[in-house]
């Protein structure tokens, strides 16, 4: 049977242009899926890239871009997450696609539970470049994580990754999401600043998805005496704004209060940062950390930041 490559093999191999047209990442660490998706991508920057989520998107549709060819620019990135959700005749389609020698484009499967393997799976390790991106063991996570931080231009030793380690590793992207709300936190209680935003002001940065200027408008307005529940209120208002304007097509008359003029005119500009799972997951990661503070001791600023970040890094994009 073949074995699967490990992510810094498949890294190692696109940095000297050994470049499959098809791969296939098996494992549950979010953090090493996405970074191979860059890197793929940024070699590859001439590409357009298209990523469909199964279960939200329509199978018909991917292999309706599979067999799609442009005149000007055949070449495409496109892909697919929550494969297990094909139709039986859709994972037989593409095995078949995967076994062609003259793909027209590169195509990325994903899945995240390393459960038992069946038939489909093997076919799928068998017929691509297949990488292992399950959560590395405590020796290599420490290896992983000095990299990224290394290429954030974050500091930290050692000692200071094994403690985070200790403290939040059940995978990379929760090490190194607490370990980049630290760093940037520590960055701006260190700029000294005159201006004062608005809670608008944070709802427009984090709806775009500006992660520096996120952070810095959080603690300026903290710093000014907004608090963590009415910051939380204005979130949960925006993104189901958001989501209503998205796919209900709701009159912006008919919001509230935390939604101003400014905010529902770059309800478009917004929407398109989204997908329909994403803001579905926000929108519920917000209640949850509601209920805890309501119910439970809990450092909701901590919570906060982690999910700034995570909306930021498009985290809940799953």
């Amino acid at each position: 049977m073949k074995k699967l490559i490990s992510l810094g093999q498949a890294v190692k191999d696109l940095r000297q242009k050994k470049i499959s047209k098809s791969y296939f990442l098996y494992g549950n660490d979010i953090f090493m899926q996405d970074f191979f998706i860059k890197q793929f991508q940024n070699i590859n920057s001439e590409f357009e890239s298209y990523l469909y989520y199964l279960g939200y998107d329509q199978q018909e549709t991917i292999f309706n871009e599979l067999s799609n060819i442009s005149l000007f620019n055949s070449n495409k990135i496109i892909i697919v997450k929550n494969i297990n959700k094909f139709s039986i005749k859709a994972k037989k389609e593409l095995i078949d696609y995967l076994n062609k020698t003259d793909l027209n484009h590169h195509i990325i499967l994903v899945k995240s539970n390393f459960d038992s393997r069946n038939k489909f799976i093997d076919s799928i390790i068998k017929s691509t470049i297949a990488i292992d991106v399950r959560t590395p063991f405590e020796n290599q996570m420490i290896e992983w994580i000095q990299y990224f931080s290394k290429l954030e231009k974050i500091d930290i030793n050692k000692i200071e990754i094994k403690n985070y380690i200790d403290l939040y590793g059940s995978n990379i992207a929760n090490v190194m999401n607490y370990i980049r709300i630290d760093f940037l936190s520590k960055s701006y209680s260190q700029i000294n600043s005159n201006r004062t935003y608005h809670l608008w002001n944070f709802q427009d940065s984090i709806a775009k998805k500006q992660l520096s200027q996120s952070l810095n408008i959080y603690n300026s307005i903290i710093t000014n005496g907004s608090s963590l529940n009415l910051i939380l209120i204005y979130l949960f208002n925006l993104y189901y704004a958001i989501y209503l304007h998205s796919y209900y097509n709701t009159n912006t008359g008919s919001y509230n209060f935390t939604i101003n003029k400014i905010i529902q005119s770059r309800m478009n500009i917004y929407a398109q940062k989204y997908s329909q799972n994403e803001i579905e997951n926000i929108i519920l990661e917000i209640n949850t950390i509601d209920f805890l503070s309501k119910n439970k001791s809990i450092n909701m600023n901590s919570r906060i930041l982690c999910l700034i970040n995570n909306i930021c890094i498009g985290y809940y994009d799953r």
